[in-house]
């Protein structure tokens, strides 16, 4: 009973892990068309989509200089474009 109860407890944060959350890379394709004037699918090697999502908002947060267009990105599409420039890096 005891294991029941902890595997029926752990399943939510199963469901709500990291990669659960990660972003889409399929729809990151055509939200990234924004960055694409500066950037080019192949400027992110060897990153992971976490480390690129944490360059964006680095950046949104004006930590590091950037032009203006990234307050254009919308903070629910940041997961995406992070995933498709990882995607396209990682080829």
């Amino acid at each position: 009973m005891k294991k029941l109860a902890i595997a029926l407890f752990s399943l939510p944060l199963a469901v709500f892990s990291g990669a659960a959350l990660a972003g889409d890379a399929a729809a990151g394709e055509e939200k990234a068309a924004l960055c694409m004037d500066c950037h080019y699918a192949d400027d992110f090697p060897d990153l992971s989509a976490e480390e690129i999502e944490a360059m964006i908002r680095a950046a949104r947060a004006g930590e590091v200089k950037h032009g203006e267009e990234i307050s254009e990105l919308a903070e629910e599409d940041i997961a995406d474009v992070a995933a498709y420039f990882a995607h396209e890096g990682s080829k």
